[in-house]
C-alpha cells in the first residue's frame, strides 16, 4: 500500500511498486486523467504520476506522497498562475479536511490524489428538461435518496464553514467533489478559481457565494420531491431560493413543482 493523502492509501500493481526502491530520474505517468484540446494541441493535462527523484527534491511532500496529481499547462492555455492555485489550495486545507497542496511552478501544480467518485456521477440529477429531475427523484429509491441527502448537507457545511472563513470555490459544481468510498466522506478540489473576500467587493463576493451553493441547493429540492419536505439549514435555504434558482424553468416545470405542497 502507498499512501495517497493523509486519508487514502492505494494498492499499486507490482511494477509501480517497484519504483519505491529505485524513484525514476523523472515523473512516471501512471494513467492520464483528463485532458484539454485545441486544434490537436494540448491545453490542460491531469495526469496521476509516480513522483521522480528531480518532483521529490523540490516538493518535499512528493517524497511522502510519490503517486500523486500533476496538472500541467501548455502554450496556449489561459489559467491563473499555479502558484495562486497553490496558496488557495494551502488555505482551504487548513479550514476544510482537504489534504494540502503538494507543489506549484508556472506551468504546473501537484496535489495529493482523492480516490472516489466525482459527485455528479452519483447524483442522478442535472438533466433538461428541468421537470424531468422532479420525476427522476419521485423514482428513486429512499435508500439511494437518503444517502444523497446525507452527502449534500455534508457538502453544505463545508462550503458554510468556507465563507465563514472568508473563501469561496469559485468553480462548485458536482464534478469538482469527490466521494470516497473509505473513508466516506466529501472532498473539494480545484481551488484555481477561489475568491478571497477581502481581495473583492461585496457584490463580487456574494455573487461568488450564491455561485458556489446554485447546484448544490438546485438539488437539495429535487431530492425532497422523493424524500419529502426535510428539516436543516440546507432545507430551508433551498426552499427560500426557488424563484432564484429555477427562474427559467418552463410553466410545465411549476406544473411538475406543485404536486409538492411545501414546495
Amino acid at each position: 500500500m502507498i499512501e495517497l493523502s493523509p486519508y487514502h492509501q492505494i494498492e499499486l500493481a507490482p511494477a509501480w511498486e517497484a519504483l519505491r526502491d529505485n524513484p525514476p530520474d523523472r515523473d512516471q505517468v501512471i494513467r492520464t486523467i483528463s485532458r484539454k484540446m485545441l486544434n490537436d494541441q494540448p491545453l490542460i493535462q491531469g495526469d496521476l504520476v509516480y513522483a521522480g527523484r528531480d518532483t521529490k527534491a523540490e516538493f518535499p511532500l512528493a517524497e511522502k506522497y510519490p503517486v500523486h496529481f500533476r496538472k500541467t499547462y501548455y502554450p496556449g492555455a489561459f489559467h491563473k498562475p499555479p502558484q495562486q492555485e497553490f496558496d488557495h489550495h494551502l488555505q482551504i486545507s487548513q479550514i476544510l479536511d482537504v489534504p494540502a497542496p503538494i507543489g506549484a511552478t508556472q506551468k504546473v501544480f501537484r496535489s495529493c490524489l482523492i480516490p472516489g467518485i466525482p459527485l455528479n456521477k452519483l447524483c442522478p440529477f442535472g438533466v433538461e428538461p428541468l421537470e424531468h429531475n422532479i420525476s427522476l427523484a419521485e423514482e428513486q429509491n429512499t435508500t439511494s435518496l437518503m444517502g444523497l441527502w446525507h452527502l449534500l448537507e455534508t457538502l453544505d457545511q463545508q462550503i458554510s464553514k468556507l465563507h465563514a472563513a472568508g473563501l469561496a470555490h469559485g468553480d462548485l459544481f458536482f464534478h469538482n467533489v469527490i466521494v470516497p468510498s473509505s473513508p466516506i466522506g466529501v472532498f473539494l478540489i480545484d481551488f484555481e478559481l477561489a475568491v478571497e473576500k477581502n481581495r473583492v467587493s461585496e457584490e463580487i463576493w456574494q455573487k461568488a457565494c450564491q455561485s458556489d451553493l446554485e447546484e448544490l441547493q438546485r438539488n437539495a429540492v429535487y431530492l425532497q420531491c422523493g424524500l419529502g419536505k426535510q428539516t436543516s439549514p440546507l432545507a430551508e435555504k433551498s426552499l427560500n431560493r426557488l424563484d432564484t434558482l429555477f427562474a427559467k424553468a418552463s410553466p410545465r416545470f411549476q406544473k411538475a413543482v406543485d404536486r409538492h405542497s411545501f414546495l
